[in-house]
């Protein structure tokens, strides 16, 4: 049965100070010992004699944008926790390293397909083999796309503001602890852009990231079979103050850690962009998207699916006006309210400006009369790789019209 850990919270100076154990917790800014898990039972604890060591390649480096986010409501994306009920038995890993759990998100999470996610609140169990002070240290880091996501940076990376650490804990004895971060005053533990699973290995093609925590002196990382539905690749990544090194469990044990990570996705806008009259494949062609808020303009690139598929992360949130452009049609504003997530919005653009000055004049006229005949791929407004009439009499159609602008 869970019972709330009854300790006292000291700061690194006052190390010979012991709190009666009646006392309630006090946080230290950062990582919380919110509750002792009597239920879970650690049946062996593992060092890199009982692993076997898995080889990655290099890793490129990546850096975080800056920027907080306010959702209107955070998620579970990430579980890997005991069931409430019931005894539990674990493994655990000794390490004082950083060790780095592969956190997979599901899509339904980001319906844009942009994986960057603001993650608010970061739980994981550890296994405290002994009583006394404890130092916490919290890192992340983003991955790539490739056959299986690998970390794109070294540590550290630490984690914002009240929750960057490291952080000292007092633990009244040995055994397993759910560790919290505290509750930001942005809402914003760190922002990571995730990698995306291979389809050979999971068809969700779910997104994926790395996060763990520094304990010194050394903790034991609870893992094992663990509950929950997210996919498991059966290893995990400790850094060794120089690269990165993988293992997996002996006996075929899942290697994966008891964490939660709560947020959302980052503000984003996505949908299609359709051109009216346009009857060939968009896929390939640059959309510019352009936010307004207040008198500042910010500018965004997408590439087109074959459909006008687009998805485009934004740096802002909140109320906005967005503006989309895709040669040969004329800009499309619409307007936005509260925008704290993914946002889907669609575009349906005028057809008919040849040169993109984002009018149908006589200039563009005069362009489709030249190329009359060739296979212009500007003139060719209505995208079946010829210019003929066709083309011709969807410019004298929308002769006239302008599109929007800021």
């Amino acid at each position: 049965m869970r019972r709330l850990l009854i300790v006292a919270g000291v700061l690194a100076t006052l190390v010979g100070q012991l709190f009666a154990q009646d006392n309630p917790w006090k946080p230290l800014g950062g990582w919380q010992l919110v509750e002792w898990l009597d239920d879970v039972q650690i049946v062996k604890v593992l060092r890199k004699g009982d692993l076997m060591p898995a080889i990655f390649p290099p890793k490129p480096t990546w850096q975080p944008d800056a920027g907080d986010f306010f959702p209107a409501s955070d998620v579970l994306l990430y579980r890997r926790m005991p069931a409430s009920t019931g005894q539990q038995e674990y493994y655990a890993y000794e390490s004082y390293n950083i060790v780095l759990d592969d956190a997979n998100i599901r899509r339904v999470f980001d319906p844009a397909g942009v994986g960057r996610f603001r993650i608010s609140s970061v739980e994981i169990m550890v296994y405290f083999p002994a009583a006394g002070f404890y130092t916490i240290q919290g890192f992340w880091t983003g991955s790539d796309d490739n056959i299986t996501p690998f970390p794109t940076s070294n540590p550290p990376n630490t984690f914002l503001r009240s929750n960057e650490g490291p952080h000292t804990i007092f633990v009244w004895q040995a055994g397993v602890g759910r560790l919290r971060t505290n509750i930001d005053p942005s809402n914003e533990v760190f922002t990571v852009q995730c990698g995306v699973l291979d389809g050979s290995i999971d068809s969700q093609r779910r997104f994926n990231c790395y996060v763990g925590i520094q304990v010194s002196p050394p903790g034991a990382w609870v893992c094992g079979a663990l509950p929950g539905t997210d996919l498991n690749l059966d290893y995990f990544l400790e850094y060794d103050g120089n690269d990165y090194e993988a293992y997996r469990l002996q006996g075929g044990v899942p290697a994966t850690f008891a964490m939660q990570l709560i947020g959302n996705a980052t503000p984003s806008l996505y949908g299609r962009i359709t051109i009216a009259g346009y009857t060939g494949s968009l896929e390939g062609k640059t959309a510019t998207i352009k936010v307004k808020q207040g008198t500042q303009v910010f500018t965004y690139t997408a590439t087109l699916g074959a459909n006008g598929q687009y998805a485009v992360p934004i740096d802002q949130s909140g109320n906005m006006e967005v503006l989309a452009q895709v040669a040969p049609g004329l800009a499309r504003k619409v307007s936005l309210s509260n925008v704290s997530g993914p946002v889907q919005q669609n575009f349906t653009l005028t057809n008919g400006d040849v040169n993109g000055d984002n009018v149908v004049d006589d200039a563009d006229l005069l362009q489709v009369l030249f190329n009359f005949g060739g296979t212009d791929r500007a003139s060719d407004v209505n995208g079946d790789n010829v210019v003929d009439d066709a083309d011709l009499l969807i410019v004298l159609f929308n002769f006239g019209s302008v599109g929007d602008r800021f």
